[in-house]
């Protein structure tokens, strides 16, 4: 991909023709992972101290172009995407959720947790996880009020109006487990399927993005095992439970529903390879038939290494794309959809580049997996809609984050070895702001910064 950004630094909108996806807030670091290529020549990386502590100590930032923030809230910690339910605006601190007016900052309502968790927004409900496998509540997204717990669930899944677990009687291995299907709103059983205790319901669905929960399929995919045979992705009707004929061998990486296929896919290169290779299989969910088996590519990073995912692991998405379409990258590494029905290439784009956030309208592509210049494609055409300079932020930094919504396009920036927000408009690629801190959530016509705050951390919300 060949930015041209403009002598101010405002993206340039493209007028080329046409040719022609478990997202959190902490501070993790990227692990690096084994190359596949030799290597490019290095840049010099942005240096940024990915920590609050940097932003408190240090000068105070220069005033934010763009609108002020509508209010700002106090919290300890912030390990997960900020959300948003109806006229409110979650907030996810330290051990406990809350709820918060969007218009004016007011707490609605606090709910505690035990230890640490995680959250999807889904139909008017919050589902909470614990993270050690320790059961699972599901608060009124409206009052905060519990609606119903099971302590026994594992590996808690949110598809639809459906919640999925695993839940084991006795442990290690004289444990009798089974694959739940509970009703969202009430926490009535719809079914269960026999499994041993590595079986779970893949969190991989295609177009999805924390923490929202995806809209319901045709089917969930359960990688389900027992004693007496091996692992295998499995089509599962999220209301009855009945399992569809598709099967497909588990596989490293993931498996999931696409409208009525069942998928895998492999992102190892096969020994030898040096085109970054991910492999797809897939068969008809219900009646097993063989369906489309290939390959796409992945893109690389600035070091010449496969970048291996499809998304950036801090889009909050592992797969971009909708329907049975898929975005990824060619052989001659440019961004490209392919159908997953026909193996067909939908558009390849014009320049290369890696995708590393999307929805389902758009396609965020960088001049690698992790540096260079932004632009922003048309994801039923692979049209450029426009471009935008460096950010100055390598996607390896804990700070990096990025959100692709309806209404605009947000990502991490550095400015003066300060962490800052960038925000685009979606349409124009007009930015609306540039705001100190990190990026914590976003939607249609808001994102949410946190910074440093007084005896803590504080996050702001701004509305365009």
């Amino acid at each position: 991909m060949t930015a041209r950004p403009s002598t101010e630094g405002e993206p340039v909108p493209s007028h080329r023709p046409a040719r022609w996806r478990t997202a959190a807030v902490a501070l993790t670091l990227v692990v690096g992972l084994p190359a596949c290529a030799a290597p490019r020549p290095p840049r010099s990386p942005t240096p940024v101290e990915q920590t609050p502590e940097r932003l408190r100590d240090g000068p105070d930032p220069s005033p934010s172009p763009g609108p002020a923030s509508a209010w700002s809230v106090s919290l300890r910690r912030i390990d997960h995407e900020v959300g948003e339910t109806g006229q409110l605006i979650v907030i996810p601190d330290e051990r406990e959720l809350r709820a918060v007016d969007r218009g004016t900052g007011q707490e609605r309502w606090r709910h505690p947790l035990d230890g640490g968790y995680r959250y999807v927004i889904a139909d008017g409900s919050i589902v909470a996880g614990d993270n050690d496998g320790d059961g699972v509540e599901v608060l009124d997204a409206l009052t905060g009020a519990t609606r119903w717990r099971a302590d026994s669930s594992q590996d808690v899944v949110v598809q639809g109006t459906v919640v999925h677990a695993r839940e084991c009687v006795g442990a290690g291995t004289k444990a009798t487990c089974v694959i739940i299907g509970r009703e969202l709103e009430s926490g009535r059983q719809l079914w269960k399927l026999p499994s041993d205790r590595f079986a779970r319901v893949s969190d991989v669905t295609l177009g999805a993005r924390l923490p929202y929960a995806p809209a319901a399929g045709r089917y969930v995919v359960v990688r389900l095992s027992t004693s007496a045979r091996a692992a295998t992705y499995t089509p599962v009707a999220p209301t009855t439970g009945r399992a569809g004929a598709g099967r497909l061998p588990n596989r490293a990486w993931f498996g999931f529903a696409a409208d009525d296929l069942l998928v895998s896919t492999d992102h190892d290169p096969p020994e030898g390879d040096g085109r970054c290779t991910v492999s797809i299989a897939s068969v008809d969910a219900r009646t097993g038939a063989k369906g489309w088996s290939g390959a796409v590519y992945s893109g690389r990073r600035e070091d010449g290494e496969c970048a291996k995912r499809l998304a950036h692991p801090r889009s909050g998405r592992e797969l971009i794309g909708a329907g049975t379409r898929l975005v990824a990258v060619t052989a001659d590494e440019r961004p490209q959809l392919v159908d997953l029905r026909t193996g067909r290439t939908v558009w390849q784009g014009a320049n290369a580049g890696v995708p590393i956030d999307g929805d389902d309208r758009s396609v965020l592509v960088r001049d690698t997996a992790d540096t260079g210049a932004l632009a922003l494609l048309d994801l039923a055409t692979g049209a450029s809609r426009w471009t935008a300079p460096d950010p100055a932020l390598p996607g390896t930094s804990a700070s990096w984050r990025s959100a692709v919504t309806a209404g605009l396009v947000a990502v991490s920036g550095a400015e003066d070895e300060r962490p800052m927000v960038l925000v685009y408009e979606v349409d124009t690629g007009r930015q609306l702001g540039r705001f100190p801190g990190w990026l914590a959530g976003a939607g249609t016509d808001w994102v949410a910064v946190s910074h440093a705050g007084t005896g803590g951390l504080a996050v702001d919300l701004h509305t365009f």
